[in-house]
């Protein structure tokens, strides 16, 4: 319950970054509102590691070059909510972007990408996309 807490949380504060950072970008630009949430944030990251982090950053040098992308990955996040926030508002964004992190966690799970162990896809999690693509029309009728 605790992981299941801390992921609403983790949704709760992406659907407040979204029309804050849209709201940035009307001063400042998209691109350059995208670089100062990922500059403050990289800044508080940096200061979480120096203050409670284990010590073995610079063990990244041993890690797959493949493995450094996530942020790449966030990035296009950010920049993309930038961009879509003030054209479809944040609920269809959210659901926009919780259809696609459901069909690539699905894809990730039938083949167990990334180490991960395989969970086959079945009727259960095609009812779910279903659902969620009912959900998502429903917000873009007005």
């Amino acid at each position: 319950m605790l992981y299941i807490a801390l992921m609403i949380l983790a949704g709760c504060l992406t659907a407040m970054q979204s029309p804050i950072n849209a709201a940035l970008s009307r001063t400042v630009g998209v691109l350059e509102s995208s670089f100062i949430s990922f500059a403050c944030g990289a800044l508080f990251l940096g200061l979480a590691t120096l203050f409670f982090g284990r010590g073995q950053i610079w063990r990244v040098a041993e890690t797959p070059s493949w493995q450094w992308i996530g942020g790449i990955f966030g990035a296009i996040m950010v920049l993309n909510t930038i961009i879509a926030v003030p054209r479809i508002g944040v609920l269809a964004t959210a659901l926009a972007m919780i259809f696609g992190n459901l069909l690539m966690a699905a894809v990730i799970d039938n083949y167990g990408w990334f180490g991960l162990p395989v969970t086959p896809f079945g009727w259960p999690r095609l009812l779910g996309f279903v659902l969620v693509l009912v959900g998502l029309a429903l917000v873009f009728r007005r």
